[in-house]
């Protein structure tokens, strides 16, 4: 690493004195500074890679003892608070604490847990994905380059930079559409949101991957209203309930998937990208002898479908926070690629209960 920037390099740069540097850095109140020094003070120590001084006085100390867990997503989600627990677990197995952080960006151009790592709050970042997307390219850059012990979740990408840890999305599609073609299914409708991420890419791939060789297979594929824009909307049923915005999605989500499901007759099959999508089908279609399965479920659902991939959330954690501590000890990065092999086929709903004709159901 190169000679460290100081607020004397910035002020040269900026043409400034020193001291309305520190001000600007600072943003120590009661000084005036006009709107367009503020400006240019923070582009050249953007240029310059500045890093404050209290950073630089953390990066000789000891550990801190934390690390750095950076989560966009709502943890009332139970595919992200589940990850988040093995994280702790297997840390505060170790002796270490987490302390929860953002990618927003600051005035001086570093992320907040660059920032973190800098000012010697934490150890190291485990970076959990946003929808398969991972750390901005300046950040890993500074990663790279000053050895930032670092490990993303579910980013769906590799760098010398950093370690990574991701699900094998195509082998797990490809395992639970097996599972389904050994029922012999004349129809298969493929249920997908509007998304074109890695994960829902290499899912298609996989269910292909099986039906390609079955030709006698109709694939029937739809897409449900969850895109990128509404998915924030469709996660808070996780923790305040279905908002106005959330019902009106629910109602189009629902529309789609049950028009979608009508010409399916015994013997068909649905398969669900997520967790829970085959619900309403169980529900409505009960006795229609049509086989479901999801290719995620993370335990949260009422009715369980015939075969559904049972995500290692937990042990996903536990791996990201194994392939960090491996940072902290000085080894090389690598890449972690979980298998979904977890195929669950659990009881059907109706064994042990009266069948339509006995119930007198028609």
């Amino acid at each position: 690493m190169g000679k460290r920037v100081t607020l004397k390099d910035i002020a040269q740069a900026a043409n400034v004195t020193t001291a309305t540097v520190s001000y600007v850095i600072n943003d120590t109140p009661g000084q005036k500074i006009a709107p367009e020094t503020r400006k240019r003070v923070l582009r050249v120590a953007r240029d310059l890679h500045y890093i404050p001084s209290s950073a630089a006085r953390a990066l000789r100390r000891k550990r801190s003892g934390c690390v750095g867990v950076v989560a966009k997503k709502n943890l009332a989600v139970p595919r992200f608070s589940q990850t988040i627990q093995g994280i702790q677990s297997e840390l505060e197995r170790n002796g270490l604490m987490v302390l929860l952080c953002t990618n927003k960006m600051k005035d001086n151009g570093l992320s907040d847990y660059l920032l973190a790592y800098y000012e010697g709050r934490v150890d190291g970042v485990i970076f959990l994905g946003k929808d398969n997307v991972g750390p901005d390219d300046a950040s890993v850059e500074r990663i790279g380059s000053d050895g930032v012990p670092f490990v993303t979740f579910d980013c769906q990408q590799s760098s010398d930079a950093f370690s990574s840890v991701d699900f094998d999305y195509r082998g797990g599609a490809r395992l639970l559409a097996e599972r389904v073609v050994e029922r012999c299914p004349r129809r298969v409708l493929y249920v997908k949101p509007q998304m074109a991420t890695a994960q829902e890419e290499q899912r298609g791939a996989g269910l292909h991957d099986v039906l390609d060789a079955h030709p006698h297979i109709e694939l029937i594929e739809v897409e449900v209203p969850i895109t990128l824009g509404n998915l924030d909307t469709w996660d808070l049923r996780y923790s305040v309930g279905i908002t106005d915005e959330g019902e009106e999605l629910t109602s189009a989500f629902m529309e789609t998937i049950l028009h979608a499901s009508e010409p399916l007759e015994a013997g068909d099959a649905v398969i669900a990208s997520w967790s829970g999508w085959t619900e309403p089908i169980r529900q409505l279609y009960r006795y229609r002898g049509i086989i479901t399965a999801e290719l995620a479920n993370n335990g949260e659902s009422h009715f369980h479908p015939d075969f559904y991939t049972r995500m290692p959330n937990f042990d996903a954690g536990v791996a990201c926070a194994d392939e960090l501590l491996s940072r902290l000890d000085g080894k090389p990065v690598s890449a972690r690629l979980l298998r979904l092999t977890n195929i669950v086929s659990p009881p059907a709903l109706h064994d042990g209960y009266p069948q339509p004709a006995e119930a007198g159901i028609a």
